[in-house]
């Protein structure tokens, strides 16, 4: 499985962004534990999307 996943520091040093899971709405994040939880909910029977690769940054 192939994640793309959206990452900034904001100016307080905090992690925030969005996770794109292939069959799945992106997720977005604010914080490590915040991602950890996203990223323990993602369906690992989904299938493969290798078109994840060729995705422009949104």
């Amino acid at each position: 499985m192939r994640l793309l996943i959206d990452l900034f520091r904001t100016v307080d040093g905090r992690l925030e962004g969005v996770v794109h899971a292939p069959g799945a709405d992106a997720t977005a994040f604010t914080g490590v534990l915040d991602l950890l939880r996203v990223l323990e909910e993602i369906d690992l029977a989904a299938p493969d999307d290798t078109d994840m690769t060729d995705r422009e940054p949104t």
